[in-house]
């Protein structure tokens, strides 16, 4: 159903879809307040003022003879509101709260995406900066023996932050898939310990036990991200007060008598896995409760939602791996997962060694970017390998230096979020103007977004933010170097 209300007297103009014709005639052009079946129009007045253009609520609104209870979502068009909802599950409390939980994590991953998007903006002037510092004290012979490991260390915790970023983005919008990679089980499992350790009580203690060598696995990241979440919250959640968590991982040869008795294993096969393993000091489970943890919507804690190990379980199956569960009841919990070893390598930071020998000598480049930090930062870098560069601080301005002379430039550097006209756009006007100029699209937000928008587009090449100097260069030779082929 869809409803619009004037943001002035808050009354009802239109609507379809959840009741007959016949009874949304009946109350056009009435109150707000008079189709409430609480009256209450507050949480409306609220929302007309409050920041941001999405909201969830739910609802009971009255429309002929009966009082629908509702789950809507709220958005502000100009002066009035769009409603768009679905009837509540009256039959379940539980599935009603669900609904309403994946309201809240929808708009939660629009929330963080914002942030990431932000954040990513100031990550990639750190990194590009810092790298093309780095590059100049090696240049020179510095007698201070202390600026490059301060430099190192900044990179290194830029690295890391956008690592964090990643992870939140993987894992607070479910919608996302962010498709198979290489994936070190070891390092995701420190990463996904360290960025869950402020919310585990401190009288808990995490500890690693990791292999050295362990094979890759290959697998959606965000996905196994959250198997690992997971099954971390509930080993904390199994702790009452004072324990441990102790995360463990290492190789096994799986038969199909061992497959047998895991859980998940639909999909796999005998051979060789990588496991790792979250063992707890907490409180353990009997024999007819491990039966029943992986059935949707059991749980035994008093806020929990049952969706997590039968998530797990889902994810796993979809992996090609398994589950194996063993616990003890009053002394505690071991979660194995498994998954099949793959041949790949997991990747590696941006391989700056071997890109520092990369140039642009000759080229001319126009950078378009509504961030100054990354116009300063990529301009910076980019004639520092030779490169004449041009820059614009919006689309408008961009296609205004363009269109002066669009036969002068081998490549444009074009951030996709901007104000006024986005990059998309403005990559249509370039195109107007110059069918065959090569483009390289940048943005904080997700590539599976942004790859999406620009599929189609001849001689494109996409760069996720937060990037560094030597990345940027890369990807710009490659993208020259392939329309040479």
């Amino acid at each position: 159903m869809e409803v619009i209300l004037g943001a002035d007297d808050l009354r009802l103009l239109g609507g379809r879809g959840v009741a007959a014709a016949s009874a949304w005639s009946a109350v056009l052009g009435r109150g707000l307040a008079e189709i409430l079946a609480d009256g209450d129009v507050d949480a409306f007045r609220e929302i007309l003022d409050a920041p941001g253009s999405i909201h969830q609520l739910a609802l009971d609104l009255v429309v002929g003879d009966e009082a629908l209870p509702l789950v809507v979502e709220v958005t502000r068009v100009g002066g009035c509101l769009l409603l768009r909802g679905d009837l509540r599950a009256e039959e379940s409390e539980e599935i009603s709260d669900e609904r309403l939980a994946d309201h809240r994590l929808e708009e939660l991953g629009v929330l963080v995406a914002g942030i990431a998007h932000d954040f990513n903006n100031i990550l990639s002037a750190i990194l590009g900066n810092a790298e093309f510092v780095a590059e100049a004290i090696a240049a020179v012979a510095s007698e201070d023996a202390d600026l490059g490991p301060a430099v190192d260390d900044i990179m290194t915790a830029a690295d890391r932050s956008r690592e964090l970023i990643a992870q939140m983005l993987g894992y607070a919008a479910k919608r996302r898939s962010l498709g198979p990679s290489v994936i070190d089980l070891g390092a995701m499992t420190v990463e996904m310990g360290r960025l869950l350790r402020a919310s585990i009580p401190p009288r808990i203690s995490l500890h690693y036990l990791l292999a050295e060598n362990l094979p890759t696995v290959t697998g959606d990241a965000s996905q196994l991200r959250q198997v690992i979440m997971n099954l971390i919250v509930n080993a904390a959640d199994a702790i009452e007060d004072v324990g441990s968590i102790t995360m463990r991982t290492g190789t096994t040869y799986a038969d199909a008598t061992f497959l047998a008795a895991s859980r998940g294993a639909e999909s796999a096969a005998e051979g060789d896995y990588v496991f790792v393993e979250f063992e707890d000091t907490g409180c353990g489970m009997t024999p007819a409760t491990i039966e029943r943890i992986f059935d949707p919507f059991f749980t035994t804690k008093s806020k929990g939602r049952g969706l997590g190990l039968a998530g797990v379980r889902s994810i796993l199956g979809r992996h090609g791996g398994a589950l194996l569960v063993a616990s003890t009841f009053g002394l505690g919990s071991t979660f194995r997962v498994l998954l099949p070893v793959t041949s790949g390598v997991a990747r590696s930071g941006d391989g700056g060694s071997g890109m520092r020998s990369l140039s642009l000598e000759g080229l001319r480049i126009l950078v378009i970017d509504d961030e100054a930090m990354i116009v300063r930062m990529s301009a910076r870098v980019l004639s520092g390998r030779g490169a004449r560069v041009s820059v614009a601080g919006d689309g408008h301005q961009g296609i205004e230096i363009f269109a002066a002379d669009p036969g002068a430039f081998e490549c444009v550097l074009l951030n996709v979020a901007m104000p006024y006209i986005d990059g998309i756009e403005v990559a249509h006007e370039l195109r107007a103007l110059r069918e065959d100029v090569p483009i390289l699209f940048i943005s904080g937000y997700a590539r599976d977004e942004i790859e999406r928008r620009i599929t189609g587009f001849p001689r494109v090449a996409f760069l996720e933010k937060p990037f560094t100097s030597g990345r940027l260069i890369a990807e710009i030779r490659e993208l020259l170097d392939g329309e040479d082929e």
